[in-house]
Parts: structure tokens; sequence; C-alpha cells
């Protein structure tokens, strides 16, 4: 799958973008961001679709989620959060 360049995917005052896509091995679900993020404002896309709280994705700290699905090798993981 060619890789997909997201320059500004979301933009504002506070919000923070991360390809974490180099953290993806084809069997980890858990993933972490540089800084901590507010529960309710984190973004989560996978191959450029929206994971959904709660149903493909959850919180699982301050600064890592995980996945119900580990994203398979190839897969592109961008996040856009609220610092905490």
């Amino acid at each position: 799958m060619p890789r997909i360049n997201y320059p500004n995917v979301w933009t504002g005052p506070n919000l923070k973008q991360e390809d974490l896509t180099t953290q993806i091995n084809g069997s980890n679900n858990s993933f972490t961001t540089s800084s901590g993020f507010l529960p309710e404002q984190v973004f989560i896309y996978v191959n450029g679709v929206l994971q959904r709280l709660g149903v493909e994705a959850s919180v699982s700290g301050s600064n890592s989620f995980t996945l119900g699905d580990a994203p398979q090798n190839g897969s592109v993981l961008y996040v856009v959060y609220q610092p905490s």
C-alpha cells in the first residue's frame, strides 16, 4: 500500500497531530503518543478511517490508546489530539 502524506489533517491552535505508523508491527494494538492528551479529544485514523472511541479504539492511559484489532504491516496510523 502506498504511503499517504498527511501534512495537516486537522488544524487548530491547540491540536497536535502525530504519525504513529512506525509503531505498527502487525501484532501490536497498543500505541503511545509523545504527549498526554485529553481522552475526549483524541481522533485516531487507520488508513484514513476514523476509529470510534468505545468501538474500534479505547483510551488506555494519559498518552496511550488501544485498537480492537492490530493494524496490518503497511497500514498508516495517524492521531490528532488536544494535549493535556
